[in-house]
């Protein structure tokens, strides 16, 4: 009995050391694309983030998915805001100029967080 809680306390260890967690108490999970762009990373503070297409011309870099995790049940709920900044910041690092198609979740239960906002969307270059 006595190996099993060190044991229990090592595996909680490892499973969040992996966790990106801010200060909000959220964490994020991300696919990034199989064909990531080899570009310079863009400031995420200037990516457009759309639902429709846009009227200019553009090239599609990849799809993106991203997940905004909260820690646990005592922490706020992600909002839309979270996960939309979520897909600038990976978008940013494509070089991206803009977000097309984005879907954001309502934020539900799943199973490694008690608050999860899923997003998804195309990055795109102008």
């Amino acid at each position: 009995m006595l190996i099993a809680r060190p044991l229990w306390i090592a595996v909680a260890a490892l499973a969040l050391a992996g966790c990106n967690v801010n200060e909000k108490g959220q964490y994020t999970t991300r696919k990034l694309p199989d064909t990531a762009a080899a570009t310079a990373p863009t400031q995420a503070t200037q990516i457009a983030v759309m639902q429709g297409r846009p009227d200019r011309a553009f090239t599609p870099i990849g799809p993106l998915s991203v997940t905004v995790n909260k820690l646990t049940a005592f922490h706020p709920n992600p909002t839309v805001e979270d996960a939309m900044q979520e897909l600038r910041s990976e978008a940013a690092k494509l070089g991206a100029d803009a977000v097309i198609e984005a879907e954001i979740s309502g934020v539900k239960i799943v199973p490694q967080s008690w608050g999860a906002r899923e997003a998804t969307g195309i990055a795109v270059k102008y």
